[in-house]
């Protein structure tokens, strides 16, 4: 009997322990159970941009996964995946990004953390000449879409045999019919040595800069004489040009190529008496050739324009030939020889005459 009431006791008391002991853990379960289940609050850096997010995933990886967040070995990411989440925690997550590099024609691309030209063609392996091009510049940052293009520059010198071209010359030719040529020298070309810098991009010569050229071979030019020689018709009768050669016509008088066409010649008349000379002197009448001078014949000029031994003809006056000199006579001015000095002056100062330069024969 007595054990029976200690056994009851006994009994009594555990299920009371244990009620208490309900009354405690219901409660703390029920508010952990309910701590789990509030989202968590954490601090989520993604390529540099941070923000706070709640969360109710358990570790880093449920978390990247609750964002559709795939992480690659080219990733860096803090911490650990496996890593349980609490309030506060700080994720951090660095992605990788495939940058192309367009260079030596080529595109590669470049799967990397770096965030700046040149680190990214660093960590590449790209070695940059020093006259090489880059776009962005070197220390310009990426984005996500950002392509690096490496433009390969390249000078240098180089030396090249070159042919020289010979030019075509054309020489007026008073003696040759207008319109007509003749070959005076065949053209031949030349040969030269040059030396240019020359640059390059991407292989492609973009400029050449002339440094020196040195002739190897003189070019020979080709050189061709002119027809300018028009047929003058003179009528006898008045010692006029009638035509030219244009307006030739059937009719007399002589016609002849002039060798040259003297326009504005003044014209003066000079006689023996002219020189101050005595009848009775050795040199009395003889021209600075020698010879004795003929009225209606013999003229003084400068002979830089009219050869001496050349004949003339002079419009309105006739054919004359140059035979005399005179220190007075200098470029386009004529001195006709008359008889007397009574002819000389009443022949006076004729002005604006055209003479036709002939030649050494009369025609």
């Amino acid at each position: 009997m007595e054990l029976r009431t200690v056994w009851e006791r006994q009994k009594n008391r555990a299920i009371a322990i244990l009620g208490g002991l309900a009354l405690v853990l219901v409660p703390m379960i029920g508010y952990f159970s309910a701590q789990a289940t509030q989202p968590k609050q954490v601090t989520f850096s993604l390529d540099g941009t941070i923000q706070k997010v709640g969360t109710k995933a358990s570790t880093v990886e449920k978390f990247l996964a609750e964002r559709n967040i795939t992480v690659t070995e080219k990733d860096q990411l803090q911490p650990e995946p496996n890593t349980k989440i609490k309030n506060g925690t700080t994720i951090t997550l660095h992605t990788s990004w495939a940058i192309p590099v367009q260079v030596d024609g080529q595109t590669k691309v470049v799967q990397t953390l770096k965030r700046d030209v040149s680190s990214v063609l660093q960590e590449a392996g790209i070695a940059l000449g020093q006259q090489d091009r880059v776009e962005p510049g070197l220390g310009e940052a990426l984005s996500k879409k950002s392509t690096i293009v490496v433009t390969r520059v390249e000078e240098k010198v180089v030396q090249l045999e070159e042919q020289v071209a010979f030019q075509e010359l054309r020489r007026t030719d008073p003696v040759l019919s207008k319109g007509t040529t003749r070959v005076l020298q065949e053209g031949q070309e030349g040969k030269a040595l040059a030396q240019y810098k020359l640059v390059t991009e991407n292989g492609k010569e973009v400029s050449r800069e002339l440094i020196k050229r040195d002739v190897i071979t003189p070019k020979k030019d080709r050189i061709v004489a002119v027809g300018t020689a028009v047929a003058v018709q003179i009528d006898d009768s008045s010692n006029r040009v009638v035509a030219t050669e244009a307006g030739m016509v059937s009719r007399g008088g002589k016609v002849f190529r002039p060798h040259k066409v003297l326009n504005g010649v003044t014209l003066t008349a000079y006689s023996p008496a002219g020189g101050g000379k005595s009848p009775n002197s050795p040199g009395y009448g003889r021209t600075a050739t020698g010879v004795k001078a003929q009225p209606e014949h013999t003229i003084a000029v400068d002979p830089k324009v009219v050869p001496l031994g050349w004949w003339v003809f002079i419009d309105g006056i006739g054919y004359r030939r140059a035979e005399d000199t005179g220190g007075a006579i200098r470029g386009s001015k004529i001195d006709v020889f008359v008889g007397t000095e009574a002819d000389a002056v009443q022949f006076g100062r004729k002005r604006n005459r055209t003479v036709y330069i002939i030649g050494p024969h009369k025609p």
